[in-house]
């Protein structure tokens, strides 16, 4: 499995069924739209930020909202959580993707606002994460101590911090410095990892946006 990040929460998830494309933004993000033509892509929530499909090329699956998803011999759970900390009363319904793919399992908390409740939180869990993709950049979403609070709670494997402040990102959101601080990381461009990998790769991933 390759993981490659285009910016904010949209990440390039090749793997041996497909290619998985999440949250896709728009250009006024600040990001380049990536060239990549997608088999599956997942939404977690219809903002610009995360839900450009019409950019897309080919003809993916699109995957949105709560409920067992099935596309490319893989299982999608959509796990309904908020984008704010008033039960969705400021931003509305956000939904954390689980799958399981090449022997991995992965989540995405798309625009995660606050911490989910016990019940939430198991479901996301489930067998054991492998690889968390978490926002840290706060202001529309958990900030890094909310990300630290998660990987307490969720225990992946690897974390990828996402939808944080670039050079590149027009909002006016945190840099991924604070959460960075004080943890074994590694810059990667290209996440290249398979179950048998992954304990070798340290506990967090920075990876370069393209």
């Amino acid at each position: 499995m390759e993981i490659r990040w285009f910016g904010h929460a949209s990440f390039g998830i090749f793997t041996s069924r497909g290619t998985i494309l999440t949250d896709p933004f728009d250009e006024s993000v600040g990001y380049r739209i990536p060239d990549i033509e997608p088999d599956v892509v997942l939404v977690s929530h219809e903002h610009y930020d995360h839900n450009n499909t019409k950019d897309l090329k080919g003809n993916p699956v699109i995957i949105r909202g709560s409920g067992i998803h099935k596309a490319i011999d893989v299982e999608f759970e959509g796990i309904r959580t908020y984008h704010d900390d008033a039960l969705g009363a400021k931003r509305g319904e956000n939904t954390v993707f689980v799958f399981e793919v090449d022997g991995l399992r992965l989540c995405h908390l798309g625009d995660l606002g606050d911490i989910p409740a016990d019940e939430t939180l198991r479901a996301m869990k489930g067998s054991g994460i492998d690889i968390l993709f978490t926002p840290v950049g706060g202001v529309y979403t958990i900030d890094w101590q909310g990300a630290n609070k998660m990987i307490d709670l969720l225990k992946p494997k690897i974390t990828i911090p996402m939808h944080f402040k670039t050079q590149a990102c027009r909002l006016d959101i945190d840099p991924v410095d604070p959460f960075l601080e004080g943890k074994k990381y590694e810059r990667m461009k290209v996440l290249t990892v398979d179950s048998d990998s992954i304990s070798d790769i340290p506990p967090v991933v920075l990876l370069e946006y393209e």
